[in-house]
């Protein structure tokens, strides 16, 4: 595949279950924003969510990255691997700053563009 407009990039669409309030959603992608072994490898981009059952209707949205340049598959599994670790120690942190139930973001490769 050569490079060029339209190409395919991996994407990981990083969401969490249920009703999310917009500023975890502003925290987390802050701090996958500042995660070294993420910056400039991938653009934190964000994207409407996917319709859930049994979630009211709402402005809700998900956090995307998206890699820079194409990389293929395994890049986009590296930057599933990274985003989880980096999930879970924001989770950590937000525990240790009060926060006793912060979302339950994950992070999944996804192939829409967006």
């Amino acid at each position: 595949m050569t490079q060029g407009e339209g190409e395919l990039r991996p994407y990981v669409r990083i969401t969490a279950p249920g009703h999310v309030l917009e500023e975890d959603v502003q925290s987390l992608e802050s701090w996958l924003k500042g995660e070294p072994e993420l910056k400039g490898r991938v653009q934190v981009k964000r994207a409407a969510r996917r319709a859930e059952s049994g979630v009211p209707m709402g402005p809700q949205m998900d956090i995307v990255l998206q890699a820079v340049g194409w990389f293929g598959a395994a890049t986009a599994t590296q930057i599933v691997r990274q985003a989880t670790e980096s999930i879970k120690e924001w989770r950590t942190s937000r525990r240790a700053l009060g926060d006793t139930a912060p979302p339950d973001f994950r992070a999944e490769q996804d192939g829409e563009q967006v």
